[in-house]
């Protein structure tokens, strides 16, 4: 899922609410216009989301972000992957994650068990109360979904996805996140898969495990494997045909490259909620945001990299994307 609706981006502040700070500073760390707030039908893209997780988990000092009753120090998913990367298989790794989360907090009490020949994991919210619109329920099912799906290199199909809540307004974007059965107002949260999966073995090595860990919550945000969708498809034909600089095709030619029409291509990414456009605009901000931050290199030379002529355009369309202006950003973040 390239894009996350508004429902998650809004959420997953409640902590800063709840403290009292201010949602500005984490939203322009994430390099999302605050504006987006208002416009309910708004849909922010998956790296600016994962960074806006990171900063609230930074922020509060707490890998749960606000929601449980104690926090979870940040480091504690290091800790615990480094502790499973020495499993021989997804069972092993699934059994000692619970265990060291039982043992390190109380607050998201977890089971893996085996019922008809699949895979159970499950787990409560010990305070429910203090995940009032249950983002961190959602939250933690996407982890101990795409984390295991990760590390054996292939997407765990899933049978069924179970919810202690009612069936919220944001249903549809669930079935997205958890393409399988949706059961609300169970007894517990669970994840119900075939059980075959446990005896996969862990294909990532300690390197490609340090760069996860390093890079979390981003990975965690798309499926592994579910990498062919149109929007992904798009992405790559675009940065593979310049690796060193931004160029868009007219999108006739970029729908021939992909055997449709335009119409269709047009037809297909209106269905997915996003646009040519959009698919440009999260490009240019992503790689202008790596290009200033990461690279430090100015103004003038990532407007070019990223297909404008003159620096002030840029600017603007930064401005648009992020709500501050490349300098601003660049300023807060580096």
């Amino acid at each position: 899922m390239a894009t996350i609706c508004q429902h998650h981006v809004i959420s997953c502040m409640h902590g800063l609410r709840k403290r009292d700070l201010s949602q500005q500073p984490a939203l322009e760390r994430a390099g999302i216009n605050p504006v987006v707030l208002n416009k309910h039908s708004q849909r922010v893209h998956t790296d600016q989301v994962a960074r806006l997780f990171k900063t609230v988990q930074e922020t509060l000092d707490d890998e749960f972000m606000g929601f449980t009753q104690n926090n979870c120090k940040v480091g504690v998913f290091a800790i615990m992957a480094e502790l499973v990367s020495r499993c021989a298989n997804l069972g092993e790794l699934l059994e000692k994650a619970v265990r060291f989360y039982n043992l390190t907090s109380n607050d998201i009490p977890m089971r893996l068990d085996h019922a008809e020949g699949n895979a159970v994991l499950s787990f409560e919210m010990a305070h429910p109360h203090l995940d009032p619109e249950h983002f961190m329920t959602e939250f933690w099912l996407v982890i101990w979904h795409r984390f295991p799906s990760w590390y054996i290199g292939q997407p765990i199909r899933l049978h069924e996805t179970h919810f202690t809540f009612s069936s919220p307004a944001h249903k549809s974007e669930l079935q997205i996140m958890f393409p399988a059965s949706l059961k609300f107002n169970s007894s517990a949260n669970r994840l119900i898969f075939d059980a075959q999966y446990l005896d996969k073995p862990l294909v990532r090595s300690d390197q490609e495990l340090a760069q996860f860990v390093e890079n979390a919550p981003a990975d965690i945000m798309t499926i592994p494997g579910f990498d062919s969708t149109l929007e992904a498809q798009i992405e790559r034909i675009i940065t593979q045909r310049h690796p060193e600089r931004l160029v868009f095709a007219p999108i006739h030619q970029l729908a021939a490259e992909l055997g449709i029409s335009s119409q269709t291509l047009h037809r297909r990414l209106k269905e997915s909620a996003t646009s040519y456009q959009k698919i440009k605009d999260n490009l240019r901000r992503e790689v202008a945001i790596q290009k200033l931050v990461n690279e430090k290199m100015s103004v003038e030379q990532v407007a070019d990299i990223v297909g404008f002529t003159e620096s002030r355009s840029f600017t603007r369309a930064f401005k648009h994307w992020t709500g501050l202006t490349p300098r601003e950003y660049c300023k807060h973040n580096g």
